[in-house]
């Protein structure tokens, strides 16, 4: 002590950054501390809550079953807790000593969302002992035991790791929304179960969880007699239909909206609506009517949710609502499941959403406004009755609900398999016709799958996946895409090619609002390339790059929210090409050159002008039109590259590019067979 006293009084102050170190190091331990000390005492408020759920009172039975059967299906009603609780109860009951556990989600806003409640319960971090994984977004570690992760994650991770032998237990959630990949995910995860039961090696336990999948067809397909139906807790809900059909499911929706608002007590109201333009509609209508429809009563704000939102924007949507407000959250079939929104006391269905199907004999895909199922009507209506009493109200007739379907049609029975299929390949599945499906897709939906696929040289004359196909099965993308970004280091353009495939993997980057169509065409002009949408989208990127603000993004109608979903899409895409060897190349504004590589992805995607102003597709010989929103519509060009093909009134080609004739010759020598 005596020689610290000394030093201060003779002036040596060379030990002062020590000592501020030293109390930096402090402060951030006791922060530290702080914080933990902080979750641990919301993890123990919140054990109250657990115990008040459904499940709780079967626990012990869950751990049994799961102990004593290699797979157990549960039937776990809404408002159960089965998302959160069984992964917990397993950790508890030592299931992790022999690995981790992951629960698949349909969804990555479901995965994300439940991986933070549960970190809260269990007083953790989110990313260490609990964790998620998604798309372009990884919070987990190596002391994470329960991970949360989509259904195309965990596909992912079979690819380097086949029996998944970091698991002891795969949960399987929300089987009943029968995704393409999660249909895949089925068969893949019962083949490694199959194979590590079968070598006396390590176990690996399967539950298959939902609220309203067919239990005894799961049971079957995965051999188990072992089937757990756990109560919801449900408080009821009255339901609402219309008495007559109505012909505008958006006004109608706006109408009850506000109906709800000005009649009803407090809550939060849920409208289920098909897509992002319904939504982003709705929300400023709502905007503009709430302060004039119901001035004397509590505030109105409406809060989007669908899946395109980034994971900032959707936290949102859980927050509470400030005092005298009330919510109306805006969402896509993203909120039919996994997912609990706080609050909610009255729910507006309008029967609707948005679905994908594809047509393999001219490779067309259509999304359109359908009808929902029974099932998606019991979830919608049970999201009203999670806390409280509540309401449904059914933007149809009681006669139009009787006549739904009771699901609907998974997607590996209507959508492009070629993605699945270029994946079950780097799997070492050859057979893909005669792979163990749930429900087997058609045969010629297969096919169409395998021809492009070979067409592409993913795979060779006999069928087997060649070295380039599984790299191209590395990347999280379509098969086109990834091989573009493969063959763009041959073409010096790797830096255009990660930005074009960004610019495409979010929804439009424009956004034209009704009342100023002209004024936004004005103002893309700014941006509009000779060359066609893609470096038109391109020239919007630079610029946003260099001037990009929000209020820029406000004059020149661009959409600020997808722009940031860019930069971050073409950060990870770049992270990933780093680790693929794959070097940062530019063709600077030699664009012919980035044309020509997306050319090696998207050949089959071409179309020639016709005498009569029309185009027909060099594959399928389909007649076929420029969208309007291109900048190649109304313009004669002679050969087109488009990245989609749309049916809606005509069949539209998206995203358009020009492109001379001769090239195609090089890019796709097996499209003139």
């Amino acid at each position: 002590m005596d020689s610290v006293k000394t030093g201060l009084v003779q002036g040596k102050i060379k030990r002062h950054p020590k000592r501020k170190f030293n109390s930096t190091k402090n402060q951030n331990q006791n922060g530290a501390k702080r914080r933990k000390n902080e979750l641990i005492i919301i993890a123990n408020q919140l054990k109250a809550f657990r115990r008040e759920l459904p499940i709780w009172k079967e626990r012990n039975n869950i751990i049994r079953e799961i102990r004593n059967n290699s797979t157990v299906i549960v039937m776990g009603e809404m408002g159960s807790g089965k998302s959160t609780q069984i992964p917990q109860f397993l950790l508890d009951a030592g299931f992790t000593k022999s690995g981790a556990i992951a629960i698949t989600q349909p969804r990555r806003v479901a995965a994300m969302s439940l991986a933070r409640r549960v970190s809260l319960e269990s007083g953790v971090y989110l990313g260490k002992e609990i964790g998620y994984s998604v798309r372009f977004d990884d919070r987990t570690s190596q002391k994470t035991v329960i991970k949360y992760l989509t259904d195309g994650m965990l596909l992912r991770e079979l690819l380097s790791d086949p029996l998944l032998m970091k698991y002891s237990v795969v949960i399987l959630d929300e089987a009943h929304e029968r995704t393409m990949r999660t249909d895949i995910l089925f068969g893949m995860v019962k083949r490694a179960q199959n194979e590590r039961n079968n070598t006396n090696g390590k176990q690996l336990k399967v539950v298959v969880m939902s609220a309203t999948l067919d239990a005894q067809k799961f049971a079957a397909y995965f051999q188990t007699n072992s089937i757990l139906s756990i109560a919801g807790r449900q408080f009821p809900v009255t339901v609402h239909n219309i008495l007559e059909p109505q012909p505008d499911y958006l006004d109608t929706a706006l109408v009850t909206t506000f109906q709800i608002h000005i009649e009803e007590g407090p809550g939060d109201i849920l409208v289920f609506l098909p897509g992002q333009e319904e939504i982003e509609t709705l929300k400023k209508l709502i905007k503009d009517y709430g302060t004039t429809l119901a001035a004397d009563k509590m505030k109105i704000i409406p809060c989007p949710m669908f899946a395109a939102l980034p994971a900032e924007k959707q936290a949102k949507v859980f927050e509470p609502a400030p005092q005298d407000t009330r919510k109306v959250i805006l969402a896509t079939n993203i909120a039919e499941t996994s997912i609990t929104i706080n609050g909610v006391r009255y729910v507006i269905d309008t029967g609707k959403f948005k679905m994908r199907n594809f047509n393999s004999k001219i490779g067309m895909e259509s999304l359109s406004i359908e009808n929902i199922s029974k099932n998606s009507a019991k979830q919608r209506m049970g999201r009203a009755g999670r806390e409280s009493p509540g309401s449904c109200y059914r933007l149809y007739t009681e006669k139009e609900h009787d006549e739904l379907k009771d699901e609907i049609i998974p997607e590996i029975k209507r959508c492009n398999l070629a993605s699945i299929i270029l994946m079950l390949k780097a799997f070492g599945v050859d057979d893909v016709i005669n792979f163990d499906y749930l429900d087997a897709p058609a045969r010629n939906m297969l096919k169409k799958a395998l021809e492009q696929l070979y067409s592409l040289n993913a795979l060779d004359n006999s069928g087997k996946i060649t070295s380039l196909g599984r790299r191209m099965a590395e990347f999280p993308l379509e098969p086109t895409f990834a091989k573009v970004l493969l063959a763009s280091k041959d073409f010096n353009c790797t830096r255009e090619a990660i930005a074009v495939i960004s610019l495409l993997s979010v929804d439009s980057i424009f956004f034209t609002p009704h009342d100023k169509r002209e004024v936004a065409a004005d103002a893309k002009k700014k941006f509009i390339s000779l060359s066609g949408d893609l470096i038109t989208m391109l020239n919007v990127l630079k610029a946003y790059e260099h001037h990009g603000d929000t209020e820029w993004c406000k004059q020149h109608f661009i959409n600020t929210r997808n722009m940031r979903q860019v930069l971050e899409i073409r950060r990870q895409l770049k992270q990933l090409c780093d680790r693929m060897n794959i070097p940062s190349t530019s063709c600077g504004s030699d664009y012919d050159q980035l044309i020509k590589c997306l050319l090696l992805g998207f050949f089959r995607n071409t179309a020639l002008l016709q005498p009569d102003n029309t185009y027909k597709t060099i594959v399928g010989n389909q007649t076929v039109y420029v969208h309007p929103s291109s900048s190649a519509h109304n313009k004669k060009i002679e050969a087109v590259m488009y990245i989609e093909l749309v049916l809606t009134t005509r069949p539209y080609m998206k995203n358009v590019s020009i492109i001379q004739p001769n090239w195609l010759r090089d890019a796709a020598p097996i499209s003139q067979n």
